[in-house]
C-alpha cells in the first residue's frame, strides 16, 4: 500500500484496483503534483518503470519523471498516451469544497 497520505490504493473483489489520490488532503498541493502523483502510484501498482512507460507511452523518461513530481501540467493528448500505455482508465473530478479527485482503474495485480 501507499505510504504518501491523500493516496488510496486498493482492490475490489473482482480483482479490479484502482489508485485513488486528493488534492484536497494535502495543504498547497497544485493539480498537477496530484496528477504526477496518481501516474507514479499507479505505474508502482502495476509494475511499471520510468524506462516502461516511457516507451509504451512514446515519451521520454525525463518527461516521464517530471510529470510524476508534479514538474509539469499534462495535456490531455499526454494524459491519453498514459493511459493507453496503463491499459487503465483515468479518471479526474473536480467538485466545489471538496477539491481534485484523480483516480486510475484497472485490472491490476495488488501486492
Amino acid at each position: 500500500m501507499s505510504s504518501d497520505p491523500g493516496v488510496k490504493v486498493q482492490r475490489h473483489q473482482r480483482g479490479m484496483a484502482w489508485v485513488h489520490a486528493e488534492r484536497r488532503g494535502i495543504a498547497e498541493e497544485r493539480l498537477e503534483e496530484t496528477l504526477g502523483r496518481a501516474v507514479r502510484e499507479w505505474r508502482g501498482k502495476v509494475g511499471m518503470t520510468q524506462a516502461q512507460l516511457a516507451e509504451l507511452s512514446g515519451l521520454t523518461q525525463g518527461a516521464i519523471s517530471r510529470l510524476e513530481h508534479g514538474k509539469c501540467m499534462p495535456t490531455f493528448p499526454l494524459l491519453e498516451r498514459i493511459v493507453r500505455a496503463f491499459g487503465s482508465a483515468l479518471l479526474v473530478s473536480m467538485e466545489p469544497d471538496r477539491g481534485v479527485t484523480v483516480t486510475f482503474a484497472g485490472d491490476a495485480e495488488v501486492a
